[in-house]
């Protein structure tokens, strides 16, 4: 076979282009597919459905920046963030279903009580 410069180089940044639209695709479907739903629904129990709590017992997540509710779980799963409760939950999700969770959550308006 006869490859041309200009066709693998072509082909190249082809493929460098689909990869970044498909991240950016995922980043901005992120919040909105259901696997973040799924997840998001392990802290419903204490936090609230889609973050919105009806009283003050544990911090609302919706509307949480995703960086804050990244940062606050990796925190609880290193141990920096001491706790009962978050930090053997924070050590049972990836990097990617954190921030699937933090995008889920931070579309939503903080202080609607549902």
């Amino acid at each position: 076979m006869n490859y041309s410069l200009t066709g693998i180089l072509g082909a190249a940044l082809g493929l460098a282009f689909l990869s970044q639209t498909a991240a950016a695709e995922t980043a901005n479907n992120l919040a909105q597919s259901p696997r973040s739903a799924m997840l998001a629904q392990t802290c419903a129990g204490c936090h609230g459905t889609q973050g919105h709590l009806q009283n003050n017992a544990f911090m609302p997540l919706a509307g949480m920046p995703t960086t804050q509710f990244m940062n606050a779980m990796k925190s609880f799963a290193d141990g920096s963030r001491p706790s009962t409760v978050m930090g053997p939950l924070a050590q049972a999700f990836s990097a990617d279903e954190i921030k699937a969770m933090a995008a889920y959550f931070a579309q939503f308006p903080k202080n609607e009580a549902q």
